[in-house]
């Protein structure tokens, strides 16, 4: 008969732990020392010459000529230094990982000669992506969540093109139709042009309605390091559909309306994470301009947001974050245009779109507004580096009309505190929260509150 209790793991001993510890911190010095040794032995010799004899690409008949030279154009020349060298490897390297036209690229170095100077062939192994390729999924965040399927033709033409079209349905988008196609703009892999066609229809709780929209917009966006640009055409057909709202504003600017307008932004970011950074900067500058053809309503819109990240010590860091905004029309500003803000993404302790101008419970939005936020992110107790953290915060915002004094109104403010998960694909908090000062009108929010998103106050 078989005893299940042969097959159970016998216990460690406090010597074989103590063992084992004492084993893993010497392997950690040991790669410590390996790491400080390379360091030292390529800045030692970060100026010795590299002669370039050639350049290898494997599996480059699924791309264009065209498209390949200008991904490997920083290696076009036959002398380096060895900085210079792996600089250029590198920049290559990013060219082609932001093509969207491989998965996959691995680099070998064949190199040979003497003291004083190398001879250097690089060889890359291109694996490009299935031409073909469907899936289905979910996307979360901001107070909002949806499943959706997606069909994709990529690398069309042997350059980084893709078509795709999508089909989604949620909580808030309850149906939406993407058709959409995107290139490198003339091979630059940094820079892609884009264009889509599409039709959904959203359900706006905060004003009792319902909004569909079916549009083209067309727009370039750049991949830098850290300085970045949008440029933005859109032309939208929007009809807003009310449902159950008894708000004046809602009532008259239901039914049709059309957008077309132009925007531009330009960003700056050093962060070391966009979700939940530890250190850096980002700044970002955003106009809209309405009107290009004459029957769309005319009006300008800006939009300033800066984050601060301060690193405290090994295990506290300061966020420190602040966004503004400024709409100025023609006439009384349309709704759809207007901004929002306050949630669990947003000021916290306040509901979705809960902060501003009311009438009848709805959120009508403003034409003005300036939020900002300070939170003290701690690491959890001797697990420093897990993906959970605790935190601390304090969010302030107002939102007003331009016929309102923006300045004679107290800013709503909100404190908590909790835990959050930094996953790379989205960040989830669930905290306790507590409205200090508040209007009137607000929609507070206290006890538990949770978000899900990309980017948090």
């Amino acid at each position: 008969m078989l005893d299940f209790m042969d097959n159970a793991p016998a216990t460690k001993t406090k010597e074989e732990k103590k063992l084992e510890s004492l084993m893993e911190e010497k392997q950690q010095f040991m790669n410590q020392q390996t790491k400080k040794y390379l360091e030292s032995l390529f800045e030692e010799n970060s100026h010795k010459p590299i002669v370039l004899q050639n350049v290898h690409i494997l599996n480059s008949e699924d791309f264009r000529n065209e498209f390949l030279i200008k991904q490997f154009l920083p290696l076009n020349k036959r002398h380096f230094t060895l900085s210079s060298f792996f600089q250029s490897i590198d920049e290559v390297s990013t060219n082609l990982s932001k093509s969207t036209a491989l998965t996959n690229l691995e680099i070998d170095l064949n190199t040979q000669g003497n003291n004083d100077k190398l001879i250097a062939s690089p060889i890359f192994k291109l694996v490009p992506v299935k031409k073909f390729f469907a899936k289905t999924g979910s996307n979360i965040g901001n107070g909002e969540g949806d499943g959706y399927i997606q069909f994709q033709w990529r690398n069309i033409f042997g350059g980084g093109e893709n078509l795709s079209f999508d089909a989604t349905t949620g909580t808030r988008t309850t149906a939406s139709y993407l058709l959409n196609y995107s290139m490198p703009w003339f091979n630059k892999s940094l820079i892609r042009f884009d264009t889509s066609a599409y039709f959904n229809s959203r359900s706006m709780e905060w004003i009792n309605s319902e909004t569909v929209n079916r549009g083209i917009t067309t727009k370039f966006t750049s991949s830098f390091k850290h300085f970045n640009f949008n440029f933005q055409i859109d032309n939208i057909w929007r009809n807003l559909h009310n449902l159950n709202s008894k708000s004046w504003d809602v009532i008259t600017q239901s039914g049709p309306n059309f957008k077309s307008a132009v925007s531009a932004s330009v960003n700056f970011d050093d962060r070391d994470n966009v979700h939940l950074p530890t250190k850096g900067r980002f700044f970002q500058l955003g106009v809209e301009a309405n009107g290009l053809i004459p029957q769309a309503d005319k009006f300008i819109k800006t939009m300033i947001e800066g984050q601060f990240a301060v690193p405290l010590n090994k295990y506290h860091h300061l966020i420190l974050t602040s966004k503004s905004g400024l709409l100025v029309s023609e006439k009384t500003s349309y709704i759809l245009d207007r901004f929002f803000i306050g949630g669990p993404n947003d000021v916290r302790s306040f509901m979705l779109n809960g902060l501003g101008p009311k009438s009848y419970g709805d959120s009508l939005g403003g034409d003005i507004f300036l939020n900002g936020g300070v939170s003290l992110v701690s690491s959890v107790p001797r697990y420093p580096e897990s993906n959970f953290k605790f935190h601390n915060f304090i969010n302030w915002g107002s939102l007003k009309l331009l016929d309102e004094h923006f300045l004679k109104h107290q800013f709503s403010i909100g404190y908590g505190f909790g835990i959050l998960y930094n996953h790379p694909m989205a960040r989830f908090e669930l905290n306790f929260v507590l409205p200090l000062t508040s209007h009137q009108r607000d929609s507070i929010r206290k006890g538990l509150q949770y978000g899900i998103g990309v980017s948090f106050l």
